[in-house]
């Protein structure tokens, strides 16, 4: 599929183009890549209707993702033999 942007504005052009340098892609790739990145999320639109059918997670639920997430972190830290920041 081509997609064809009209109308857009100098400056947006100028600034998807550093962008795309910066990666080292060209604007055709590195804009497609955006818009794969894009396509994969749900707009909040889609997130607000999804919100409605949703029942709210509970204090377990909670705990044992955020328990989780701590692990992961612990993780990755040891993986990269990083010093674990001080709060």
């Amino acid at each position: 599929m081509d997609l064809n942007v009209k109308g857009l504005e100098p400056a947006v052009a100028e600034r998807l183009a550093q962008q795309a340098a910066a990666e080292g892609l060209s604007q055709q790739e590195w804009i497609r890549q955006v818009l794969r990145r894009v396509a994969g999320r749900l707009s909040p639109a889609e997130l607000m209707s999804q919100r409605e059918t949703l029942t709210p997670m509970s204090t377990e639920e909670f705990k044992k993702i955020t328990a989780a997430s701590a692990r992961r972190r612990r993780k990755t830290v040891d993986e990269l033999g990083a010093r674990q920041r001080r709060r």
